[in-house]
């Protein structure tokens, strides 16, 4: 987790970046279910009760800790601009890029994927950050393909709701984590492909 260079000399920022490393470690080891804050105390050589000095609650611990998981293990960057890449396959490889990033955390990092499932399904600040920031990912997107005329002019954030409401199996955990791999003939990249089709 990288801080900004205003919390880098912060006693607290440091204190909280200790939980939140921590607290993934403890995660990694006993899941989310299993984990308690003493095992995190534990860990930091600490009683628990310090930690709410930093954290009002075990919740606000997890959430940082699912946000910290997302922000370095989920975010998925499209080429840059001024690369010779159009907006549709910027697009294209926004949506498949969190969706690789969705099933290597399933696979390799089961514990992990387990709390941002649990981030999702309790509608924590860390998943709404992810979703917020998918959309205007995707809505900036959608804005220089209406530039470059890829795409049809539109009202951009409604559309890049619902751009994103359609393809909601490739990047929500809750459903990618559900979903077997052959539950669909439709591939990833089919599914992305329509939904482009229908900002043309």
């Amino acid at each position: 987790m990288a801080l900004p260079s205003t919390a880098r000399n912060d006693p607290s920022a440091d204190e909280r970046l200790q939980i939140i490393q921590a607290g993934t470690a403890a995660c990694r080891l006993y899941g989310p279910s299993k984990t308690t804050v003493s095992d995190i105390a534990r860990l930091l050589g600490k009683s628990p009760a310090s930690l709410y000095r930093t954290f009002p609650s075990k919740a606000d611990i997890w959430d940082a800790i699912a946000a910290d998981f997302f922000e370095s293990d989920l975010r998925f960057a499209p080429s840059p601009a001024g690369d010779p890449v159009g907006a549709a396959d910027q697009l294209k490889q926004t949506m498949l890029g969190h969706h690789r990033l969705l099933l290597q955390a399933i696979h390799g990092d089961p514990k992990m994927f387990d709390l941002i499932v649990l981030s999702a399904s309790s509608n924590w600040s860390s998943f709404r950050q992810f979703r917020n920031r998918l959309h205007g990912l995707v809505g900036e997107l959608i804005r220089v393909g209406i530039g470059t005329k890829e795409f049809q002019p539109t009202d951009v954030r409604a559309a890049s709701c619902c751009f994103c409401a359609s393809l909601l199996v490739l990047w929500d955990p809750r459903i990618v984590g559900s979903t077997p791999s052959n539950h669909c003939e439709i591939s990833a990249h089919k599914l992305v492909s329509f939904a482009i089709d229908g900002l043309r």
